[in-house]
């Protein structure tokens, strides 16, 4: 989907020799696969490039070419042009918020709602499915060719954020994206399997704690929780939890599905996901951000406290809802 935003962003990148990449904090498959997808495109094009997530990317994602060359640091030569991948606000960059702002040119392309632009050139789409749709567009107005590995990356990307082309993204567009890659050489196939299936034991195992912690604390709001404890008891990694939420909304009378992970003593990280209920707006209501049925946010306090607070202001969207 080339824009004017695209054409902005690939003349950026003409003009540069020297591009810092980075994508969001706790990276996903959307994250990951745009950054290696357009770190490779770049490549090809001659430049010198620098890939970076605040946290490292998940293991279960190095089949993905280019995974390993993924590092936490900002670049040690002075960027011409940094481009930040899937960041819903600058705070997702973290300690690369910094050095990223410090180039000369900053871009940002994104495709979550409600997010709040930052940087020189700003390619935000909230209609897109994936970030990895965006990549794709500026492949277009680079005029470079999407490899078989780069199709392969952006497909796990476009799966990932599309449910498997489960979610209310999946849009004809989605599709017609998805049928493109598949046709320069990503194998829908052994990708889902991989960024759906495959799982370590401790992720599995951290999963029977989640499970065993469901409790359906209002009208269909349904709430796991997870603790530092659960973690390191089953030493399961923070990415053993991808798409863990997603099958909690499953269950039958769900309309939220809520899933509390405490990423430091007193911190959690909240994920949501509504059946049909804006959750984007709860989420930034308390400092976050995301799609309309899929959003997180961070909140401090009691693992009680928390709960509340989140079940309190779930419970009273709903009520507007059936006011509405």
């Amino acid at each position: 989907m080339p824009s004017s935003e695209a054409a902005r962003i690939a003349r950026a990148i003409g003009g540069a020799d020297r591009i810092f990449l980075a994508a969001h904090e706790d990276p996903d498959a959307d994250a990951v696969g745009s950054l290696l997808a357009l770190r490779s495109m770049l490549l090809s094009l001659g430049k010198r490039v620098h890939a970076a997530t605040p946290d490292p990317p998940p293991g279960r994602f190095a089949f993905l070419e280019g995974h390993a060359a993924i590092v936490t640091t900002p670049p040690a030569w002075e960027a011409d042009l940094a481009i930040a991948l899937d960041c819903d606000g600058i705070q997702r960059l973290a300690g690369l918020a910094e050095p990223f702002l410090a180039a000369p040119i900053t871009v940002n392309i994104d495709h979550h709602r409600g997010i709040e632009p930052f940087g020189d050139i700003h390619w935000i789409a909230p209609g897109a499915a994936a970030t990895a749709s965006l990549v794709v567009g500026l492949a277009d107005e680079l005029g470079v060719r999407i490899t078989p590995s780069r199709a392969s990356a952006l497909y796990a990307g476009l799966i990932a954020d599309t449910g498997g082309f489960r979610f209310t993204n999946t849009s004809p567009a989605a599709l017609r994206l998805g049928a493109r890659l598949i046709e320069a050489g990503a194998d829908p196939a052994e990708l889902a399997r991989r960024v759906f299936t495959i799982r370590p034991l401790p992720a599995a195992l951290l999963e029977g704690r989640a499970l065993s912690s469901l409790d359906m604390v209002a009208d269909g709001v349904l709430v796991a929780s997870l603790s530092r404890n659960d973690f390191a008891q089953t030493g399961a990694l923070p990415e053993a939890t991808d798409g863990l939420i997603d099958r909690f909304r499953d269950v039958l009378g769900v309309r939220v599905a809520v899933l509390l992970k405490e990423a430091e003593a007193g911190v959690w990280e909240v994920s949501l996901r509504g059946n049909g209920l804006d959750v984007a707006t709860v989420a930034t209501d308390f400092g976050g951000g995301g799609h309309t049925f899929a959003a997180g946010c961070t909140i401090e306090g009691d693992l009680d406290g928390v709960k509340q607070r989140v079940v309190r202001a779930l419970t009273d969207s709903l009520e507007d809802e059936t006011r509405a």
